[in-house]
């Protein structure tokens, strides 16, 4: 079964998670005195894209390849087909390219005049989820002005209706300097040009923070502000100090959509460096409370620019069918403490044994444990209600019989989550609580019908059975207290319960027990939800082989299990109905 992750933030965790950063170089040719600080600064931003501008020409988009990416990471970085716009401050992508592959680059032609800029356009596939999208590189016309302005519309007018023609849903990102002062739309109307609403939506562009506003030179957009990183004049570049949002990553509005296949990640749109308490100074003058000392003074070294990045999630998960679900789970024990008496409980749907050793539990956040175990079975049978716990002695636990015991993984008493991987890393089930749940202190929560989707609140109710020292639940067992059934525990010198033939069946199913010792045997049949359907002999039996059958004409289509009961141990085995 499928299931939605609930909660954004940690979704990266458990699929591919890219971070794009669009960064200003300043003028960037052959930079001997600049290199370590892109350094230092790339690697602390650790990026899977990157969008420069100011790349001088191929010597530039070539030397902070081979001199700052692949120093920094050799034989990871691609950079993708540059176009020389002779406008001697060029635009670059640079990508891993074990994470995506270029698949084409077009240019817009969005230039004005002698010296402004064309906006890159690269599409992209990102490997493991098969996504492919759109990224765009931009640097519009410097300076205030309404000449400027008027030029920066012209550009943006022409990047929209670009966009504009774009199948609807596109996922694109257009990263750049684009050189605008505010929002308004008579001094800047090619904000408006990029943001607003119109006929056609399909190319419109959001902010992902929705920091919009009138940022040039207004401490209340202190902590959103790019550029300057100076307030002196060295190597080229403005040095008025931090007081104007120039740089940003738009993104288009199915980016936003939490349901896509690739969507930005809440709250990590970040100016980097940027504490919002350098208003009209340096990056690095006094104290920098977001990066360390080394961090600010390469910011500063570096460019006039802050680089800007954010994180884009894609759904790669793989999920898996093996019948595994959790069915019940024990949050908050009354009896005993949580850290002896969590637990939670899966059931095997399927028709076959599954062996989980090397599968992993895990949630959300840094909890993680892999099974594994030289002396416990790890076979979940057929029907089977498997019981994983923190601590396996009932004299402490409360009283739970355990199959299984895990570390590194805790239950949250407010809201949590289980996950259930296979080897492979699928996804095999996963449930999302809240405090909302059907749980409380001393009870835990269960499902009643195992072939439903149990990410549904709807699906779980609070347990009303009581076990061990008086905390309410049924783990090992059904939700209504029949029997755990399915735990074979027989040694099989002792007796042999055979396979049923045929199977699947329809209406009747013949089984054999061979017994080694005469003795009183209990034989039963119970359907997928651990409820007995009829008792096929209940009596002192001679050593032997013995054989019964089964007319299940009025009975409906599903799994059933033949469960034998000796005073030496007990064996199940299953069968299929199929009308």
């Amino acid at each position: 079964m499928r299931y939605f992750f609930f909660f954004i933030l940690y979704c990266s965790l458990y699929a591919s998670s890219a971070r794009v950063v669009t960064y200003n170089l300043l003028n960037f040719s052959d930079e001997d005195d600049r290199e370590d600080d892109f350094i230092t600064i790339i690697e602390f931003i650790q990026p899977d894209i990157i969008i420069a501008q100011e790349v001088n020409a191929v010597t530039g988009f070539s030397h902070f390849k081979s001199d700052v990416l692949d120093i920094m990471e050799p034989n990871i970085w691609t950079g993708a087909d540059f176009t020389n716009q002779t406008a001697q401050q060029d635009i670059a992508l640079y990508y891993k390219h074990d994470q995506f592959n270029l698949l084409s680059t077009n240019v817009i032609y969005s230039a004005q005049s002698s010296g402004t800029r064309d906006v890159i356009e690269w599409v992209l596939l990102h490997e493991q989820s098969g996504v492919e999208f759109r990224v765009y590189g931009a640097h519009f016309k410097a300076s205030s002005g309404t000449s400027n302005s008027a030029e920066r519309l012209a550009e943006a007018t022409i990047l929209r209706d670009y966009l504009n023609e774009l199948p609807s849903n596109s996922y694109f990102i257009v990263g750049g300097d684009f050189n605008i002062y505010s929002n308004s739309s008579s001094s800047e109307p090619a904000f408006e040009m990029l943001i607003g609403d119109s006929d056609d939506n399909d190319g419109r562009l959001f902010d992902p923070i929705d920091r919009i506003g009138h940022w040039h030179n207004n401490s209340s957009y202190a902590d959103v502000h790019t550029q300057s990183t100076r307030t002196t004049q060295f190597g080229g570049g403005a040095n008025g100090g931090m007081d104007d949002r120039f740089d940003w990553l738009f993104v288009s509005e199915a980016i936003l959509n939490d349901s896509s296949d690739m969507y930005y990640t809440e709250g990590t749109y970040w100016a980097v460096g940027n504490d919002g308490n350098h208003f009209n100074d340096a990056i690095n003058d006094g104290n920098n409370t977001s990066v360390s000392d080394e961090i600010a003074d390469a910011l500063h070294a570096a460019s006039d620019h802050l680089p800007v990045y954010m994180d884009l999630w894609f759904d790669d998960l793989i999920y898996s069918d093996y019948g595994i679900v959790i069915s019940e789970i024990m949050v908050n024990p009354a009896a005993v403490s949580d850290s002896y008496g969590e637990w939670f409980e899966i059931t095997n749907t399927s028709d076959s044994i599954i062996d989980i050793q090397g599968w992993v539990i895990k949630d959300s956040d840094q909890d993680e444990h892999s099974i594994f175990s030289d002396e416990l079975v790890t076979n979940v049978l057929p029907g089977e209600y498997f019981v994983f716990a923190r601590n396996d002695d009932p004299d402490l636990n409360g009283g739970l019989s355990v199959n299984y015991t895990y570390e590194d993984f805790t239950l949250s008493n407010s809201e949590d989550e289980i996950i259930l991987a296979d080897t492979l890393g699928a996804i095999v089930d996963e449930v999302y609580y809240t405090s909302s749940w059907p749980y409380s202190s001393g009870s835990s929560m269960e499902i009643h019908d195992l072939l439903i989707d149990n990410s549904i609140i709807d699906q779980w109710f609070a347990s009303t059975i009581s076990y061990g020292e008086g905390d309410y639940g049924s783990p090992g067992i059904a939700y209504d207290g029949s029997l755990d059934l399915f735990k074979n525990n027989t040694p099989p010198e002792i007796f042999i319960l055979e396979s049923p033939y045929p199977n699947p069946f329809n209406p009747s199913t013949t089984i054999q027990i061979h017994i080694k010792d005469s003795e009183h045997i209990l034989f039963e049949i119970y359907d997928i939800r651990g409820s007995k359907v009829k008792t096929l002999k209940n009596t002192y039996m001679h050593a032997g082989t013995h054989e019964f059958e089964w007319d299940a004409t009025n009975r409906s289509s599903g799994i059933y299990f033949f469960k034998l009961i000796t005073s030496s141990g007990y064996s199940t085995k299953k069968a299929i109905l199929i009308k």
